[in-house]
């Protein structure tokens, strides 16, 4: 063995662990130099309106049942309010695809009832209603040209003039709303 033993371990209180020195069977223990004591620094000064609070003196702060209750309440209300706004939401989603479906059920609506205006605007088809009603085509068929009319005599008038009080917006304003209508009604659902 060797004559420190220096394996000791630190102990938690601030003073240090012996050393012993061992001489045959006896152990001796060796004094160590005290270091000297240091000076207790001096007391400060507090402000009147601050002092050391003892631990005798703390007191925790405890949850009462009263305010539990209300913690309990807010919180209830307010996972309510979340799933009333939730509901909401899905509801307006729902009536939002109902529209979307009538919307595209519309578009296709109307893309048949063009299609159907178109085969019964067709000049073949109208011959063969003018054949079934009896009509037959002259064998001397001669078109008509009307003339261009002459812009200084071309006035604001309607075409009505048994009419006079007749108002000459009123046509402009429904061919101006078709034009505005129309091509919404012809775009592909989203």
């Amino acid at each position: 063995m060797s004559m420190l033993d220096t394996t000791a371990r630190p102990r938690r209180h601030a003073a240090p662990a012996p050393r012993y020195l061992s001489r045959g069977g006896a152990a001796v223990a060796v004094a160590e130099p005290v270091a000297p004591a240091t000076p207790r620094p001096t007391t400060v000064e507090r402000p009147s309106h601050l002092r050391v609070v003892r631990p005798a003196e703390r007191r925790r702060r405890r949850l009462t049942p009263a305010t539990a209750v209300l913690l309990t309440a807010a919180l209830f209300v307010t996972l309510l309010a979340v799933a009333v706004a939730q509901t909401v939401l899905v509801q307006g989603q729902v009536h939002l695809d109902d529209l979307d479906g009538q919307l595209t059920e519309e578009q296709a609506r109307y893309q048949e009832l063009r299609k159907d205006v178109a085969e019964l605007e067709s000049p073949a088809r109208i011959v063969d209603a003018a054949h079934a009603q009896g009509m037959v085509t002259p064998d001397d068929l001669r078109y008509l040209q009307p003339t261009a009319p002459d812009p200084s005599a071309v006035g604001t008038t309607t075409g009505d003039d048994d009419e006079p009080d007749a108002d000459p917006t009123v046509g402009a304003a429904q061919d101006r709303a078709w034009t505005e209508v129309k091509p919404m009604l012809e775009s592909p659902a989203p």
